[in-house]
């Protein structure tokens, strides 16, 4: 038996001799080169296109494995234009081969200089870094295997140390004969220092794209021992094209299990607009102002995992508006949302498409189309959806209104989202809104309750819609509901009441009492010279929606000297008026709160038409009294004049409020 053992270790050690004497000696008699033709041949088999190496090549086995070459060429394909797809000027690695026993890897050298690459992608799709030689696979199927755990056991190495790692003067050429884009990245050099599983591991990564420079800096490091275990530190900063500059640092945490982060990111102020400039890329939005988009900078922190995130203590400034946020998701798939936001000032109109001088629409509506018809929208995920969030806006001015201090609470779940409450200042009064949401069935159902007070309604639609209509504290009460989520659905199926109230205000464009007076001297209807007004103590507008028809009973006007009552339907839908008007000059000098019957000179009309083109025309049924009877059987020509007049009324009446032409 001891001989056995004997002869055992005796063939063992030689075995190792014999080993330690091949790698030693037989390097210093075979000629790499000699072999390259084949190599040649046979990479230009597999990939289909031409293949060389130039005559440098020198391989060694002992005490390194180390390779190095120069004047590598990789073809292109002549459909592609031919020349070369790949080009390396130089190569040269060089690792220890006595440690690799111990799972230790000792890199000497890794260095590849003058890489250049081309890509190119035909109008056809088809793209020059798909290999093969084009003839069908003779490759027998393979039969299905189990899938695999992607995360898998971290690297089995024990060490690993690089001495130099470096990719100098690298070219990347990349066109689309399609759409006539090309990119170029020239002057591409990478260099990695102090790479161990200890320490680490410093990062220099610069290059030129399309003449812009950009580069990489920072640590990546520790791995540790087993890599994609433990936490990794990093530490990096990105510039680009002298406009850009990110500071990016924080953990991963188990890489390759647990997958969690946490991260801290900076953007330091650039231009978007300089950015895009410079990427050849046209801007994808045109903005009334156009010096907006041109100031943006962020810092966020944030932790999480695959399943969760969560945001702390970061901002957002675009121009001159700052953003606060806090947020966290839970449950990607099934997405627990909670936010809160806090904007201090945004002039949002500055962000919209420009308006045209002549009509004030978009410049990007060129064209007249027929509406199409509404997409429908999928409320699946919002059906899964838990939300809780808050938003806040100092000041924000928006359709040219300025609204200050506003308070969005939201909440939601399985698809039926509260607000509670909307809350804003608005023109010295306040607005306050409840409202609900639900898209549990294909078909949304909304319901909110309004209430308005004191808002100053003169300021508020000279800076809305650019007109002086009528003036006074308003304020509303209205509840209402409605099922869709388009236009079209929301009108007709709109339904609910109200009153609206304004207090203390005018009437502007008609004096109405004026006006009356005159028709009852006979004098007929004239044009003022300026812009009258009527003066009022109280608008009041109660009214109901039912399925689309708005419609008041009892609509009020009271002024000293004047009383104006309207009734009516106004049909959302079909945009049909019917209303009636009823001016009546009084004798007395009470307004406000006054409800007693007056008599006096009625001036009655009926308003007929769409809202696009009303119909005015003197109420007859009010006028066929008896003493306008005989008027009309002694004097017809008087009853037609008055008749006429009553109609210009009307008509410059709604032209003062923007209707008709």
């Amino acid at each position: 038996m001891k001989k056995i053992v004997l002869w055992l270790l005796a063939l063992a050690g030689g075995f190792v001799v014999l080993l330690v004497a091949a790698i030693l000696i037989i390097p210093q008699f075979i000629d790499a080169e000699s072999y390259l033709p084949q190599i040649e041949s046979k990479v230009a088999e597999v990939t289909g296109r031409s293949f060389s190496i130039g005559k440098d090549v020198n391989v060694s086995v002992f005490p390194w494995v180390g390779a190095s070459f120069t004047n590598l060429q990789l073809g292109n394909p002549e459909k592609f234009g031919g020349g070369d797809f790949v080009k390396v000027e130089s190569f040269e690695a060089r690792v220890k081969l006595l440690p690799l026993l111990s799972r230790k890897i000792e890199i000497d050298k890794f260095v590849l200089n003058g890489p250049e690459i081309q890509l190119t992608k035909l109008a056809d799709g088809s793209t020059n870094w798909t290999m093969g030689t084009g003839q069908p696979s003779t490759a027998q199927p393979q039969p299905e295997t189990q899938p695999q755990d992607t995360a898998g056991p971290a690297i089995d190495i024990s060490a690993l140390q690089v001495g130099e790692f470096a990719i100098t003067n690298g070219r990347l050429v990349y066109t689309n004969k399609g759409t006539e884009y090309t990119r170029e990245v020239t002057d591409l050099n990478l260099q990695l220092q102090d790479v161990s599983l200890a320490e680490p591991i410093t990062i220099d990564f610069q290059a030129q794209v399309d003449g812009e420079p950009m580069s990489l800096a920072g640590s990546i490091g520790p791995v540790g021992q087993e890599p994609g275990k433990g936490t990794v530190v990093f530490d990096l900063v990105a510039k680009a094209f002298d406009e850009l500059e990110l500071k990016v640092s924080g953990e991963a945490i188990e890489p390759l299990q647990e997958q969690r982060f946490a991260i801290d990111l900076e953007i330091a102020p650039f231009s978007p607009r300089t950015l895009l400039t410079k990427l050849g890329i046209e801007m994808p939005v045109q903005t009334a102002d156009p010096a907006v988009l041109n100031s943006f900078q962020a810092n966020i922190s944030a932790a999480g995992s695959p399943t969760q995130i969560n945001i702390t203590n970061s901002t957002v400034r675009l121009d001159d508006s700052n953003l606060a946020i806090e947020a966290a998701v839970k449950e990607m798939n099934k997405p627990d949302i909670f936010f809160k936001l806090a904007l201090d000032t945004m002039d949002v109109d500055r962000y919209l498409p420009p308006k045209s001088a002549d009509k004030g629409e978009s410049t990007e509506q060129t064209t007249e189309q027929a509406p199409a018809e509404p997409a429908e929208i999928d409320y699946g995920p919002l059906r899964r959806m838990v939300v809780d969030g808050e938003i806040t806006v100092e000041e924000l001015l928006a359709g040219g209104a300025t609204v200050n201090n506003v308070l969005v609470k939201i909440t939601g779940r399985e698809g039926v989202f509260n607000l509670d409450p909307l809350s804003l200042d608005l023109y010295q009064g306040s607005v306050a809104l409840l409202g609900n949401f639900n898209v549990q069935q294909q078909s949304p159902v909304s319901s909110i309750e309004l209430k308005t007070e004191n808002v100053q309604a003169g300021p508020l639609l000279q800076d809305a819609i650019n007109k002086d209509l009528i003036r006074g504290a308003m304020s509303a009460d209205a509840k209402l509901r409605f099922t869709g989520d388009n236009a079209p659905a929301i009108k007709k199926s709109l339904t609910g009441s109200g009153k609206l109230t304004f207090l203390d205000g005018a009437l502007v464009g008609i004096d109405i009492a004026e006006t009356g007076r005159m028709l009852s001297q006979g004098l007929g209807y004239q044009q003022p010279a300026e812009k009258p007004t009527t003066d009022f103590a109280e608008l009041s507008v109660p009214f109901t929606f039912t399925s689309g028809l708005f419609e008041t009973e009892e609509s009020l006007l009271l002024s000293p000297l004047l009383r104006v009552r309207a009734l009516g339907t106004a049909n959302l839908v079909s945009e049909a008026l019917d209303m009636k008007v009823q001016p009546k000059i009084v004798g007395t000098l009470k307004g406000q709160g006054d409800t007693a019957e007056r008599t006096g000179v009625t001036v009655p009309l009926v308003v007929r038409g769409t809202f696009s083109e009303p119909k005015i025309s003197a109420d007859m049924s009010s006028l066929a009294n008896e003493e306008t009877l005989k008027e009309a059987l002694t004097n017809p020509d008087s009853i037609k004049e008055k008749v006429e007049s009553l109609e210009e009324t009307g008509k410059n009446l709604l032209q003062g409020f923007g209707f008709g032409n």
